[in-house]
């Protein structure tokens, strides 16, 4: 079959059209896929015990932290009482040793002392007594003063370094502490003064022969305490001083106090 306004002798066959094609979708539905009990059931004991082991967690550290903490200012405590213990005993140490020193000191110029005020076998004669009372202050820097009174507390003789020799001034010391608890064999030591307000001082007294007998009153310079407290050293700041029986300062490493 021929077509119209086709060339003589060709034949035209029908182009076949394409067929719209169409794919196949599957159906798609909105929402969650559910989940069986059990797994459900699981998930929340994960959650469950997540929590549990975190909150746990942070109650042990607490704990350990706590623990650490109390170990270690126990720890401080402790090391803190043993180092004042050892301090104490080291002061208690240096103060006994200062102490002695000083109670040597005393004691050695109180045995001169007694040695000077022996009884002369001249008893009247009151120049022997002036050459021992000299030699003592030769023997006993310290020594800055020494008389001798009678049976009734009259100065029979007094010897200085920083004045005159009085000899019989007859001056009545009855009444001073010295001479009233004054005892035979038995030093009596009086409270530390201060000369001038420079130096401290300290009176000793010696009864010789009887209960009755004649005084021996030195006046001791006690500056030499000075040296002994400024020689000892406790740590960085401490320092030692000395103070009398009612708690006054006596020696002190600063001088100017």
């Amino acid at each position: 079959m021929m077509a119209r306004g086709e060339p003589p002798g060709r034949v035209s066959l029908p182009v076949p059209q394409p067929q719209p094609t169409t794919k196949a979708r599957m159906p798609i539905h909105a929402g969650t896929q559910s989940t069986s009990p059990s797994a459900e059931a699981a998930s929340a004991r994960d959650v469950h015990h997540g929590r549990l082991f975190r909150k746990y967690l942070l109650l042990i550290l607490s704990l350990v932290t706590m623990a650490l903490l109390a170990s270690g200012a126990i720890s401080v405590y402790f090391s803190y009482q043993e180092h004042r213990s050892a301090l104490a005993s080291l002061q208690h140490e240096k103060a006994v040793g200062a102490a002695s020193r000083i109670e040597q000191y005393i004691r050695q110029v109180s045995q001169q002392l007694a040695y000077a005020a022996l009884p002369q076998l001249d008893a009247a004669d009151i120049e022997l007594r002036r050459v021992e009372f000299l030699k003592l202050l030769r023997q006993a820097p310290e020594v800055t003063d020494i008389a001798q009174l009678d049976a009734g507390g009259r100065e029979q003789i007094a010897v200085s370094r920083l004045g005159m020799d009085v000899v019989a001034s007859g001056r009545d010391r009855s009444q001073e502490p010295a001479f009233r608890n004054a005892k035979r064999g038995q030093p009596w030591y009086g409270p530390v003064y201060f000369r001038k307000e420079t130096e401290p001082y300290m009176t000793v007294a010696i009864r010789s022969g009887s209960d009755k007998g004649p005084v021996t009153v030195a006046d001791v310079n006690l500056k030499f305490i000075w040296d002994v407290v400024s020689r000892i050293k406790i740590g960085d700041k401490g320092k030692a001083y000395v103070v009398d029986a009612g708690g006054f300062l006596v020696a002190d490493p600063d001088i100017g106090l």
